[in-house]
């Protein structure tokens, strides 16, 4: 690992959440991990069975990591210090780190995935070719 030092005069963190940290000093290793489902619907009916991460694949599927190939690097740093004056933060959030210092690893890793059950107001073609459905039910998902 490097050998330098951080120096940070101000720092000002508005909000972290959701699998989320700051960190002040060196790390060998990170590890982060934030899993969501998000399940919107018109009317809050829900059937008890919902949330089952295994239901859907986008958190089963293994995350693609690029290949490894070491460079070899000399770095000499005649002066081994990071100076800076003032940091300003809004939000932090989804598995994701605030480092100030040095660190050989990170591990990140996000999966959410949004549904959308609302009602659908527009006529359909049913409605419109004279049979009796004047709502319909939509889902949208995005992953």
């Amino acid at each position: 690992m490097l050998s330098r030092t951080s120096s940070v005069n101000y720092i000002e963190i508005n909000s972290l959440s959701a699998s989320s940290f700051c960190q002040i000093g060196d790390s060998t290793e990170i590890h982060l991990l934030n899993k969501a489902l998000a399940d919107r619907r018109q009317y809050p009916f829900f059937y008890g069975r919902e949330g089952n991460f295994d239901d859907y694949a986008i958190f089963n599927e293994p995350i693609p990591h690029g290949d490894y190939e070491p460079i070899p690097v000399q770095t000499w740093n005649e002066i081994p210090l990071i100076r800076v004056n003032r940091i300003d933060i809004k939000g932090c959030s989804f598995s994701s780190v605030i480092h100030i210092g040095s660190t050989c690893n990170v591990y990140a890793e996000a999966r959410i995935k949004h549904i959308r059950e609302l009602i659908n107001d527009e006529p359909s073609k049913e409605a419109e070719t004279g049979t009796s459905s004047s709502a319909s039910l939509q889902a949208s998902s995005s992953e």
